[in-house]
């Protein structure tokens, strides 16, 4: 009986179409070797994107309200702030875009890996 659930087994997975294939991935394209050892960003993978700008988009109104809630919540802020802190090169990319890094309200990463930045 073992035999053959172990037989059977086998002959599931040799059929199976994802059984044994295996495919070369080259880990040197797409993404910059610093990018890969450090997690470090650069400054076109960050997006700055104002409330007031949310504000102004009938489309955006919910996710403005929100953000206008979260700017004057003292924890939101400071955990803002805290994100910032542990990513000094978003800091520094921020502060080379002219962002005053306290108005910081919310910091997402973006589907690409980069971020989206929301200021008051």
């Amino acid at each position: 009986m073992k035999k053959t659930v172990t037989i059977a087994l086998a002959s599931l997975l040799a059929v199976s179409p994802v059984a044994g294939i295996a495919y070369a991935q080259d880990t040197t394209t797409g993404v910059a070797a610093d990018t890969m050892s450090t997690n470090s960003i650069t400054a076109d993978k960050v997006s700055v994107v104002t409330i007031p700008s949310l504000e102004a988009d009938e489309s955006q109104r919910s996710e403005a309200d929100r953000l206008s809630m979260k700017s004057k919540d003292p924890a939101a802020l400071e955990k803002a702030q805290a994100d910032l802190q542990a990513d000094p090169a978003l800091a520094q990319i921020l502060t080379s875009q002219n962002v005053q890094l306290e108005n910081v309200v919310e910091i997402k990463t973006a589907a690409d890996g980069g971020k989206i930045v929301y200021v008051k």
